[in-house]
């Protein structure tokens, strides 16, 4: 593995109150600073609609996130591992029902409808991949052996699949990337990963010129290149182009872009929400965002230095590597600088199954902190 330095004491059977004492309410403050701007940017883009009740929905997502996070966050982080094969049967049977009886949003069949709220399991897939692939690699220290890697590239491989099967492109990018993270940290040997990335290059340009993908799932992938070659596929981007460009330094005031008001971005309440704030609050509110994003960032490795174990470490860089791409995806889609994938923006986008998820993997971070001087270490 590579060494990531830990400044953690060796100290056994903390109170509960010293437990508290270990959270990591850097990383929790952080979080609920930025959860309330999204929730603001979503009720500006619907609010010439269903503005309130998109905000009510958005609001019991939280609620709903935050008593998850906290209960993942009272668990040992270590016990995920003995639940490690159920976990991932049922993640795996999820993505396999939904392809029968989910609901098709977008060309995409990847939503259970329960009690009117859609439920997305390739979003909860990502934190199976997590504590799958950071289980694989527990314990490794110096090379990492060839089953190991295999195995790991089996889990994420069956899981891509299915969800590639569903039509749904931007979590396969996820999945890979959090794959990436963990592989790195664990010690896998440089050239490994270069032909992992070679292959993954390879497959990308074999499944942009077959039949998997649809013709309009194709020329959304490559938009962004050549805009003015399909003109229809990169309108959303254009759009978006034009209303991060017309907020300035200080924005058009809350409520007042028209890019937004008027509705010209597409799906704006989810994938491009990052449009809302550059145009109304300007460089200034687009800089708080990522700011607020980096912080989480920053809190999440700062963890996985401290952790006493490589489980722990790998976990909260699995949930660093999920983030990040996403942070990176979503607002790189907003300026043409990459492809549109519907990847959302964490804490901030619009949408139960990824607020959720990505709530979810903040306790597993808070556990890795909560837990870390309790009991022998696994190395």
């Amino acid at each position: 593995m590579v060494a990531i330095q830990s400044n953690a004491p060796s100290v056994r059977g903390e109170s509960p109150a010293a437990k508290l004492r270990n959270v990591d309410w850097s990383l929790t403050a952080f979080v609920l600073l930025l959860v309330p701007i999204g929730i603001i940017a979503i009720y500006s883009a619907t609010r010439s609609g269903a503005g309130n009740e998109f905000v009510f929905r958005q609001g019991l997502f939280l609620g709903v996130g935050l008593i998850l996070m906290a209960l993942v966050a009272s668990l040992d982080y270590r016990a995920f591992r003995d639940f490690l094969g159920v976990v991932y049967i049922i993640t795996a049977l999820a993505l396999v029902l939904v392809l029968f009886i989910g609901k098709e949003v977008s060309g995409t069949t990847g939503w259970f409808v329960i009690f009117g709220f859609s439920i997305q399991p390739a979003e909860f897939a990502k934190l199976s991949l997590i504590i799958a692939i950071s289980a694989m690699f527990t314990g490794r220290t110096g090379s990492v052996e060839a089953p190991r890697i295999v195995s790991a590239l089996g889990a994420l491989g069956a899981v891509a699949f299915l969800v590639l099967l569903e039509g749904e492109t931007g979590s396969i990018l996820v999945y890979g990337f959090i794959a990436l993270g963990i592989f790195l940290i664990a010690g896998v040997p440089a050239r490994v990963l270069l032909l992992l990335l070679a292959s993954g290059a390879v497959m990308v340009s074999v499944l942009l010129s077959s039949d998997l993908l649809a013709e309009y799932q194709q020329d959304r992938l490559t938009s962004f290149i050549d805009a003015e070659s399909n003109v229809e596929a990169s309108y959303n981007q254009r759009q978006s182009e034009t209303a991060v460009g017309s907020g300035g330094l200080t924005g058009l005031g809350l409520f007042e872009g028209p890019q937004t008001q008027l509705g010209f971005v597409p799906e704006q309440r989810t994938d491009f929400i990052f449009t809302v704030v550059a145009e109304e609050l300007g460089f200034i509110g687009g800089a708080v965002i990522l700011g607020l994003e980096a912080l989480i960032l920053l809190r999440i490795f700062r963890v996985a230095q401290l952790a006493r174990d490589s489980f722990g470490t790998l976990i909260c860089i699995g949930v660093f590597s999920m983030l990040l791409i996403q942070v990176f995806q979503n607002v790189g889609m907003t300026m043409r600088l990459m492809p549109i994938t519907g990847i959302p923006l964490p804490f901030v986008s619009y949408g139960g199954s990824s607020l959720i998820t990505s709530l979810i993997g903040i306790g597993l971070v808070q556990s890795v902190a909560i837990h870390r001087h309790r009991g022998k270490p696994v190395e």
